[in-house]
């Protein structure tokens, strides 16, 4: 899945959770009534709905809802900001971590390729005899000597530089 797409579903959904506590908060909780009656055979029975007629019940009333205060209601939806806030820092350092451990392993890949190509070069350097080199220009060249030494030290400076870790 796109993350930036299973981020914007993950916030969506605290969005919506915060927006249903919100609304649960502010609004008054509705109690249905209670019916008590007793059937043919004295049994009391407590129900929802009233007793089949003919049967005489008592309504009992549930406790009132408790009362909540705006502040509350303020002070519940900064703790959840708060919450969002958190989780998006979380979410933001999370994806830096990562950013930087694609470059660190890029960057190790790199360096182990360039340690393979100062190896083969080295290697081809002390094979000696008369070598023959491809300039970038397509030209066809020999090394003299004082050149080929010169050239293995700065390909044995190479391997020291990518292949020391």
């Amino acid at each position: 899945m796109n993350p930036i797409y299973a981020y914007l579903v993950s916030g969506r959904r605290l969005q919506t959770a915060a927006l249903l506590v919100t609304a649960l908060l502010m609004q008054s909780t509705v109690f249905a009534q209670i019916y008590k009656w007793a059937d043919d055979s004295g049994e009391i029975h407590y129900t929802q709905t009233p007793p089949p007629t003919g049967i005489a019940s008592q309504v009992i009333e549930g406790a009132s809802p408790p009362a909540v205060s705006p502040e509350t209601i303020r002070q519940e939806q900064q703790k959840l900001q708060q919450q969002v806030e958190a989780m998006e820092e979380r979410r933001a350092e999370r994806e830096n971590k990562e950013a930087l451990e694609r470059q660190r392993k890029e960057l190790d890949d790199i360096s182990e390729k360039n340690c393979i190509t100062a190896k083969n070069n080295l290697a081809k350097l002390h094979q000696g005899g008369i070598k023959r080199y491809l300039t970038p220009e397509g030209e066809v060249i020999r090394l003299t000597e004082e050149e080929r030494q010169r050239r293995i030290t700065e390909a044995q400076n190479q391997v020291d530089k990518y292949c020391s870790h």
